[in-house]
């Protein structure tokens, strides 16, 4: 495997730093059956290690940055201690004022920036945190004294979207939550916080929105300052959406997902899935004990499961005559159809009570029905000449439901199916398959 590239940077956000020692994958390649790009974290203080007058002068940087108000880009991984050092030295009004001010403040830490190849071509860049003893250190006990209510909210805030993007993407929830709490620091970075959104730290731009940030990076032995794109999102789902993106996709070798070891059906519990992260999302060694501790502390495995929900059948009628295939919640609809020439071939799914609207269209002229969750494509339909049936059903569920097309016919033109082996008989067939069209249980 060629490693190359290494990049160390410090990103500047404002009043609050989240720093650590990079590492870019830039040309990385998987080798064997597993894609596994190793990477070593150079922090900036192997690279002052010199003599005692140059550490001397970097304390007294130190010093000096932790007492301005102002985030600085600085030379030395040691402002680490020496933030820390200046937190607990400060004799704060009460000791809840104590906590907070300590959670407030970000100390300077490295971080490293890791290339993601997708398997669609996209290259996506987080960062992450590669200094973790704010997480790690007594974490149940330093938690203990703050407001709970805080972490929760923050919890509460991210939880719905990682509970669902897990069940429907064979991912943990609770090591979502963890994720997005060790790299956002609760929310509170500048690039997590509103508008931003962005939990993970990724480059670039999300729907043609970004925000700038100041960097320093460490290149060719020497600090530069650029200013680099972050990812701006409307909300946490959609950074959520993205990392889940990275984690499904990442491969650097055909055939072979980067991150597989960290999916449900290839682990035994989220200790595998963290553990599989270690070394590959960060490399950071206590990556795995510190999601892990985050995780036992707030109890984020009740997230790792659906709750129950009511849900309908979902009857699939064929109709031979014409080759369409209907599907409907309505009892009645369904007695009545085989009475008229329709074959019933039973339940189809099961969809919940509430969700996502699914309407119905049909057809008059071709006898075509169609479902759809889009109010313009009922609008464009209904220009055409289609007529709008209401309410089909609700989409929602951890079960995708795939949507196949035949081009060759103007009646039954979509099928839809919870079934891999029947999507691909008919692929073998000439339908086009066209993804996940909603989803049920």
């Amino acid at each position: 495997m060629k490693k190359t590239n290494f990049l160390l940077s410090v990103m500047v956000l404002g009043g609050i730093v989240s720093t650590a020692a990079p590492v870019s994958f830039a040309d990385e390649v998987g080798t064997g059956n597993e894609a596994i790009a190793q990477s070593t974290v150079s922090t900036y203080e192997n690279q002052i290690a010199g003599t005692e007058t140059q550490e001397s002068a970097l304390e007294t940087q130190n010093s000096s940055t932790i007492s301005t108000t102002e985030a600085t880009a600085v030379e030395s991984s040691e402002i680490t201690e020496a933030t820390g050092s200046a937190v607990e030295e400060t004799a704060p009004e009460s000791e809840e004022q104590s906590t907070e001010a300590t959670e407030a403040t970000e100390a300077t830490k490295a971080t490293e920036t890791v290339e993601n190849q997708l398997d669609d071509g996209e290259v996506l860049v987080h960062t992450t945190q590669t200094d973790l003893s704010q997480f790690e250190v007594s974490i149940a006990s330093r938690f203990a004294r703050s407001s709970s209510n805080t972490q929760q909210q923050f919890i509460d805030s991210v939880a719905p979207s990682a509970r669902t993007l897990a069940s429907q993407n064979d991912l943990y929830a609770s090591v979502m939550i963890a994720q997005a709490i060790v790299e956002s620091g609760w929310g509170k970075s500048q690039l997590a916080s509103a508008p931003n959104y962005n939990l993970f730290g990724i480059k670039g731009s999300y729907n043609g929105q970004s925000v700038t940030f100041p960097t320093a990076e460490f290149v060719n032995g020497q600090w530069i300052t650029v200013n680099a794109a972050f990812r701006k999102y409307p909300s946490y789902k959609q950074s959520l959406e993205d990392n889940v993106h990275i984690l499904k996709t990442t491969s650097f070798q055909s055939g072979v997902y980067y991150y597989s070891g960290a999916w449900k059906s290839n682990t035994k519990s989220y200790k595998d899935a963290t553990a599989w992260l270690t070394g590959r999302y960060a490399t950071a060694p206590n990556y795995a004990t510190t999601l892990n501790s985050v995780i036992e502390t707030y109890n984020l495995t009740q997230y790792d499961s659906q709750p129950q929900v009511p849900t309908s059948p979902m009857y699939r009628l064929y109709n031979p005559n014409t080759g369409e295939h209907l599907y409907s919640l309505n009892e009645g609809e369904k007695n009545y159809l085989p009475k008229i020439g329709w074959k019933y071939e039973g339940v189809a799914w099961l969809a919940p009570n509430s969700g996502t609207k699914v309407y119905r269209m049909y057809n008059p002229n071709s006898g075509d029905h169609h479902y759809t969750a889009a109010q313009s494509e009922i609008n464009f339909l209904k220009k055409l000449g289609w007529r709008y049936e209401g309410l089909s059903f609700y989409s929602g569920g951890s079960k995708a439901i795939l949507r196949l097309f035949n081009p060759n016919e103007q009646t039954g033109t979509h099928h839809y199916t919870m079934s891999t082996k029947e999507r691909d008989y008919l692929v073998k067939l000439g339908w086009r398959y066209e993804g996940i069209g909603f989803y049920g249980n």
